[in-house]
């Protein structure tokens, strides 16, 4: 039985090794408790290994508890007093330490990470440690790793967009060691000492910049940010245009160092070795060719994957090639699976949060996918080999049908993984990859990969090898922009939870074992018939005598439970795909019932930094989203990309039936350039008031090409009620761009579109950013109209709005605060505050609280954040 269970020891201990450091990040700090129970496993081990008796799976249970510890500095770490987690964010410091990353440079940024030693504020100097991630704009002296520098800036704490569904931020930044941020200009960093000796990590980094200059000399245009990916693992130039095109097409894997890169470098070096030992006569009469050339095959393996940067795909690639070199030199059989989670158990042993790293799940699945759909299909394979005539139609259509199959199982087996991370499915990427793949693997980069090795010896081979590189590369993204550009090639998806995946990767699995045994109809092996046979039955009987009853009825018990068992595993596809089947319902009952099947009015402050971002959601599930947040600049953060669509995705929302800009301000707008490109909008409403900025003519762009349904403000009915709920557009008045050259006051906040949004007795008011000014205007206008429930403060919090007058007549009893953890602004001001404290509502910032989310039927009104349950009985 044991060796059932333990038949690839190895795989069943990586992923009890997974499941601990899971379990490590999601309970953490309870070491102790965990290790006790580690030790108990170990000595209960050694007791049955003195005793030759089965372990059982006490051993799964000893690598969950590694796992758990290996995951503990990390997100249980203890730090000295001397660490920089300790001193403050608001202060300005003069900080020097030592760069300890490469800078990377994307268009006018440098962002290195910094190992801090000194902090200095006025005459006080603290000595520190820990790891500083630093972003500098603009021009500053050059500099490089090992470098002695020195700026000014406040230390950061690396903070999340707290919604659900969001991305892990602070998580991603504490797994690399970074505990602070820290920004500043290039003109405020000195170089305090230069490294005067170069260790090996900088001689690396020296070679990988030879081959990117060698790389830029040799041609020009994307081809050059593509050649450096593929061949040195520098993706830093390739612009966001190009992955996406990329992506669409499908071989987005094609610009990421794997096993295709690492199993050429180790092919031709294994053979070339394995020629020149054959000259060797010692080796060749004691027969050592093969085993020679695999110890000297995995020098050049190393060194390539050190000069592309060891990604995770990379260091999975050279993990899995030296254990396959090794089997020529221990003389042993290969188990591709086996070596795969070899591969994955020491990279998590070294680096236990590689298990969280997008590109460690997407390649092991990949290669995992690969393994086992050919382990499933390889009968297929043999029963075409006997059915065809040898000769090259033969080979062809092997490596074909191979091909295809290799590329259907990598797609599917990443598929639930692309959609969570990606929320994109590439319909055409199987062709594409027939036809892409081949180009780079078989031209591409072998002809790079060449020039990279023979640059030492001749640096004129090398350059003709990269034009080579470039003119077939021009050529290939035109056949990737192809692609691409059809527009049916790719489609955006939403997020499938935890349970969908898991559920879809167990479908592929009885689906898979469904088709072996269709295809090799014999018996498994290990299935007990002979126990549960009728004369083996009888013969035991005979055995028992008539006069032991008892024993004769405890056998039959026995071997009826054995016959139970061996239907079980016969039926165990259909038992597995019944259960599936009754998961999949469920699942699909309970977001049809979250979408569509409601009958509550849901509105949710999305926390989105300082700017503001609403999505209401209507009975019947017609969705509305009020702003979108954003930064002054998209190609720095895309708010509408990071932030609201993963939030939408991950509520499986796709169509937003209208969308609400209250100001063309960059903070309320460019969050919803991305939204109103990729998701299924029909209308928007806005107050019709222009500005000359990128994000509004980006909009305007995207509103046009989409032919979305804009009504004209001045003509728009002042109210509309969908699905029982009313929008009342309360401001500005119809006429309000005639009077703007007239009234000084009336800018881009105090035009702000102001919606009130009632449902039953309840109501919402959106103010937009008016201030004092537009507030009194608006009072006028509505008076007692303005009372609501709840209302998103105006302007953020800013002291300029909020004003007595105003709040006298809405009068909310909670107030919702949008705005950015410790912001240059100080929103929301204190005075501020304290206004709304002495009104009594309730005060819920999303600031602190993350995304606020309040549900109403008509009557009653309950609140949740991010971070808990709300009491909305309860005062600040």
């Amino acid at each position: 039985m044991a060796s059932h269970y333990y038949s690839r020891p190895i795989a069943a201990f990586v992923i009890a090794l997974m499941g601990g450091i899971v379990l490590g990040s999601k309970f953490p700090g309870h070491l102790a408790a965990v290790l006790s129970v580690g030790f108990f496993g170990a000595g209960y081990v050694w007791i049955h290994i003195i005793r030759k008796k089965a372990t059982g799976v006490i051993p799964v249970i000893f690598f969950v508890v590694l796992g758990y510890a290996s995951i503990q500095p990390w997100v249980s770490p203890n730090f000295s007093s001397k660490h920089i987690q300790h001193f403050s964010d608001e202060t300005r410091w003069q900080i020097s330490g030592v760069v300890d990353s490469h800078p990377v440079e994307i268009e006018n940024l440098k962002k290195f990470v910094l190992r801090a030693d000194t902090l200095k504020h006025k005459k006080a100097s603290y000595r520190v440690t820990g790891k500083i991630r630093v972003t500098v704009r603009g021009q500053s002296p050059a500099f490089a790793r090992g470098d002695r520098i020195v700026f000014r800036s406040r230390l950061r704490q690396p903070r999340n967009f707290n919604n659900p569904g969001g991305f892990n931020y602070r998580r991603y930044m504490v797994f690399k060691g970074i505990w602070r941020t820290a920004y500043t200009k290039g003109n405020r960093l000195q170089i305090v000492q230069k490294k005067s000796s170069k260790d090996l990590a900088q001689q690396l980094n020296d070679s990988r910049l030879a081959m990117s200059a060698l790389i830029e000399r040799a041609g020009k245009g994307p081809s050059v940010a593509v050649l450096k990916a593929l061949i040195i693992g520098d993706r830093a130039a390739i612009s966001s245009e190009i992955r996406d095109t990329f992506n669409r097409a499908g071989v987005g894997h094609v610009l990421a160092i794997s096993g295709l890169h690492i199993g050429i470098v180790a092919t031709v070096a294994f053979l070339f070795f394995q020629k020149l030992l054959c000259f060797v006569k010692p080796v060749l009469w004691r027969a050592w060719t093969r085993k020679g050339a695999a110890i000297f095959s995995l020098f050049p393996v190393f060194i390539y994957g050190l000069i592309s940067g060891m990604s995770p795909s990379t260091q999975r690639a050279v993990i899995m090639v030296t254990a396959f070199l090794m089997t020529f030199l221990l003389e042993r059989e290969r188990d591709s699976i086996n070596t795969l989670a070899l591969a994955a158990f020491i990279i998590l042993i070294v680096y236990p949060p590689s298990l969280f790293s997008i590109s460690f799940q997407l390649s092991f699945m990949a290669v995992l996918s690969i393994l086992y759909g050919l382990s499933r299909t390889r009968h297929a394979l043999r029963i075409n080999s006997e059915n065809l005539q040898t000769g090259f139609r033969f080979w062809l259509s092997r490596k074909i049908f191979g091909f295809f199959l290799v590329s259907f199982f990598a797609i599917c087996g990443t598929l639930p993984l692309v959609m969570f991370y990606f929320n994109q499915i590439s319909v055409i990427g199987l062709l594409a990859n027939f036809v892409v793949v081949p180009l780079v693997g078989f031209a591409v980069i072998p002809c790079g990969l060449l020039a990279l090795f023979i640059y030492p010896i001749s640096s004129q081979i090398a350059y003709g090898c990269m034009q080579i590189c470039i003119y077939v590369l021009d050529h290939v993204l035109g056949i990737i922009k192809f692609f691409a550009d059809l527009p049916f090639a790719a489609f955006k998806t939403i997020t499938p939870s935890v349970l969908e995946i898991v559920c879809y990767y167990i479908l592929g699995w009885v689906l898979l074992n469904f088709l072996a045994a269709k295809l090799n109809p014999e018996p498994p092996h290990g299935v007990l018939r002979s126990r549960s046979d009728p004369a083996t039955l009888h013969t035991r009987m005979l055995r028992a005598g008539k006069g032991r009853r008892l024993f004769q009825f405890f056998s039959a018990v026995a071997i009826t439970t054995q016959d139970i068992a061996a239907w079980l595993r016969r039926k165990r596809g259909a038992i597995v795909g019944i259960l599936l089947i009754l998961a999949f319902a469920g699942d699909a009952g309970y977001w049809l019932y979250q979408r569509f099947w409601h009958h509550e009015l849901r509105v949710t402050y999305i926390d989105v930094g300082q700017g503001n971002a609403a999505l209401l959601e209507l009975p019947g599930g017609y969705t509305v989203l009020i702003d979108g947040g954003g930064f002054s600049d998209n190609n720095v953060f895309d708010m509408g990309a990071r932030v609201i669509a993963p939030f939408l995705w991950r509520k499986k929302i796709r169509t937003i039936e209208t969308l609400v800009l209250t100001h063309p301000n960059s903070d309320h707008l460019n969050g919803l350039i991305f939204i109103a490109q990729h998701f299924n909008v029909k209308t928007i409403w806005t107050n019709g008031e222009s500005r000359a900025t990128r994000g509004y003519k980006r909009i305007k762009k995207i509103i046009a090409q989409k032919q979305l349904n804009q009504p004209d403000f001045k003509h728009m009915p002042r109210k509309q009620l969908i699905n029982g709920v009313e929008f009342f557009f309360m401001y500005p008045p119809a006429d309000f761009l005639d009077k703007k050259a007239g009234q000084k006051w009336r800018n881009t906040n105090n035009n702000s579109l102001v919606v009130k949004v009632s449902f039953g007795d309840i109501s919402f008011l959106f103010p937009g950013d008016i201030m004092a000014e537009a507030e009194k205007e608006l009072v006028g206008l509505s008076g007692a109209d303005l009372a609501c429930d709840v209302l998103l403060v105006p302007h953020h919090g800013s002291r300029s709005s909020s004003s007595r007058l105003f709040l006298a007549n809405v009068q909310p009893d909670v107030a919702v605060i949008s705005a950015g953890w410790k912001n240059r602004f100080r929103f929301p001001h204190s005075t501020v505050l304290e206004t709304y404290k002495k009104s009594g509502c309730r005060i819920l910032r999303t600031d602190r609280d993350g995304a606020i989310k309040l549900t109403t039927d008509g009557k009653r009104l309950s609140a949740s954040s991010f971070f808990s349950t709300v009491d909305l009985a309860r005062n600040n």
